[in-house]
């Protein structure tokens, strides 16, 4: 087995990665806190995702333009500086239009610091990539175990929901202070922008493209909603359900390192089928639950299955496509904006009908079509037709 080398590079990598983490799933535990001080419905409230998510959406879309014309240190620091700038509005704002358009400046800039930080580690690592995107992954797992756990202890010491945004603000501070001079354009891909711009992407890169989103779809649906169904649906009280929320994110965190160590020595497709498969073992126990016990074991059996999702689904893809990093790196943004964009929502719109017990049940046809498509993928051996 060969040595993984991390260089620096590598290292602010992971830090950013996990600072985007945290603030991305920070918004799901705060969601009760915050639908109590303003009386919000689950669709209002649901909206917040959709905001962070539409951010997403439009770096999916330009993103590729914007890695084209600005260095990677710009749009790394770039980003990560614009998100810190949503969080302030997002928690200064007396009302829902005021922390909806905070969540959406999150996600705006936090893709942009997130696919740039996939094109670095891409190029950089080269056929090792898997590893280091699965690594990256690790760093983003500990940091929503973070998050989760602050907004628990921050609400429990009677401080509310707020304080729990500090920690990564700090952390981005001291990064950017050790970090910000690190050459990244030396990282660059070597096929040229014009061209990553005009030639489309291989049929295989679109079923990855496509695991990816439905795997993006049921994370975010259990991370955003999780703490809501423990809640209403299980009989966990709220502050009790926002901390339980903390086994699904152990549980990512424990197969993305599983993950990141059999990638070296097991294909990735592999990996991902193995993933889904423990995914839909537990996700019916959780959703079925008949106690606390049962529901927080379902919790921990689908975490650990989807948590190594995303990074195998980004490295899959992103190989599928060699010499067009900036372009796939964007369109896999889109796929996992547009997925948090859909999915929290229509589960939350579900929920104002027909509660949240039974609006939870979606996320099992997600994860029977994202297994289907892994199968597929795994039988695809070269590229089919291009799109773009």
């Amino acid at each position: 087995m060969t040595v993984f080398l991390r260089y620096r590079v590598t290292w602010a990598a992971y830090g950013l990665v996990g600072y985007f983490a945290y603030l991305e799933t920070v918004l799901g535990p705060t969601m009760p806190f915050l639908r109590a001080e303003q009386g919000l419905s689950y669709t209002v409230a649901s909206l917040h995702f959709s905001a962070f998510a539409s951010g997403g959406v439009v770096i999916g879309l330009i993103g590729e333009r914007v890695q084209a014309h600005w260095s990677r240190r710009a749009t790394l620091w770039g980003g990560a500086a614009g998100m810190a700038a949503g969080v302030f509005v997002l928690t200064l704002a007396p009302a829902a239009p005021g922390t909806i358009s905070g969540a959406f400046v999150m996600g705006l800039f936090g893709s942009l610091l997130l696919i740039t930080t996939q094109s670095v580690l891409s190029d950089r690592h080269g056929v090792e990539s898997v590893v280091a995107i699965t690594e990256s992954n690790v760093a983003a797992s500990a940091c929503a175990i973070t998050a989760s756990l602050a907004v628990a202890l921050s609400a429990a010491s009677g401080l509310g929901w707020r304080p729990a945004f500090a920690p990564p603000l700090v952390a981005v501070v001291l990064l950017a202070g050790s970090f910000r001079l690190e050459s990244l354009d030396g990282t660059r891909d070597s096929a040229p922008a014009r061209h990553q711009m005009t030639s489309g992407l291989p049929g295989r890169f679109w079923i990855y493209w496509g695991v990816l989103a439905l795997g993006v779809s049921v994370e975010w649906c259990i991370a955003y909603w999780g703490a809501d169904f423990l809640d209403n649906a299980v009989g966990m009280t709220r502050s009790g359900a926002a901390a339980a929320l903390t086994a699904f994110f152990v549980a990512m965190l424990v197969g993305r390192i599983v993950a990141s160590r059999l990638a070296r020595v097991v294909p990735g497709a592999t990996l991902l089928a193995a993933s889904l498969s423990l995914a839909l073992a537990g996700f019916p126990l959780l959703w079925l639950a008949p106690t606390p016990v049962a529901g927080m074991l379902g919790l921990s059996l689908a975490g650990l299955g989807v948590g190594s999702v995303y990074p195998l689904g980004v490295s899959l893809a992103v190989s599928s496509a060699p010499g067009r990093v900036e372009r796939a790196t964007a369109r896999l943004a889109l796929g996992a904006a547009g997925a948090i964009l859909i999915a929290p929502f229509v589960l939350g719109a579900l929920a104002d009908v027909a509660g949240i017990a039974g609006a939870f049940g979606v996320v099992l046809p997600m994860l029977l079509i994202a297994t289907t498509l892994t199968l597929l993928g795994r039988r695809s051996s070269t590229p089919n037709a291009e799109a773009g």
